[in-house]
């Protein structure tokens, strides 16, 4: 954080004591994390404000930080804030970051551990240039450039999903419906209605590929697949 911040770290730096316990920062590519454990629960931009004065206004505005969200709110440069449950709010504020960019925001925010605040650096479109707050060519985590682009490539035996995927959860949903219908391993792994309770649950063996199947494609029904994408 301190390195997005152009602030010099040294290699020898410890923390100096003060009142309470110090915030917690963590950062995640281009995705930063700021906790306050001497603020109970999770801390609302007023309680934050009070607490530390001009900390999220410095933020919000520094060229290297495209927005903050906290609790609810998203706060941007020049003291714009949009409210989550306010219709269309979020997503005039975040544009620039894509058309999904709202709802993801909005999912990130109902995590029951979130932290108080979330610093998702800066993106230009133009560029496509993504700032990271750790020192890696490429970033992750948040919001802005390719990143945002994720794809699922598959058999085109296997249904389509859903064009609209949001989360690990949504993803999740999708291939365990492909374990289905390629007739492989479920998940979870049901005990077999045969067996007492006093045996040890038997796993299920997948059955051997076929010879002559290619590779990259998943069986079905004993029958090789084709090896074709989408």
């Amino acid at each position: 954080m301190l390195a997005a911040l152009h602030r010099p770290v040294e290699e020898d730096e410890r923390a100096q004591p003060g009142r309470g316990p110090d915030p917690v920062v963590l950062a995640s590519g281009n995705l930063g994390l700021i906790s306050f454990p001497d603020l109970p629960g999770r801390a609302s931009r007023e309680r934050i404000e009070r607490a530390h004065p001009a900390l999220l206004a410095t933020l919000a505005d520094h060229p290297g930080i495209g927005f903050l969200l906290v609790d609810g709110e998203v706060l941007g440069p020049g003291g714009a804030v949009a409210r989550l449950d306010e219709p269309g709010a979020a997503e005039e504020l975040l544009a620039r970051f894509g058309p999904g960019a709202a709802r993801a925001v909005r999912r990130t925010d109902a995590f029951p551990h979130v932290a108080d605040v979330m610093v998702n650096s800066a993106y230009d479109p133009r560029t496509g240039e993504v700032h990271a707050f750790e020192e890696q060519i490429g970033s992750h985590g948040g919001l802005g450039g390719e990143q945002s682009r994720a794809f699922l490539m598959w058999p085109a035996e296997l249904s389509e999903p859903e064009p609209d995927l949001v989360g690990a959860e949504a993803v999740h949903e999708v291939l365990r419906r492909w374990l289905r219908e390629a007739d492989g391993p479920q998940v979870p792994v049901a005990a077999p209605e045969t067996a007492s309770t006093a045996d040890p649950p038997r796993v299920p063996v997948e059955e051997p590929r076929p010879r002559g199947g290619k590779s990259g494609s998943l069986p079905s029904a004993g029958v090789p697949a084709r090896d074709e994408i989408r």
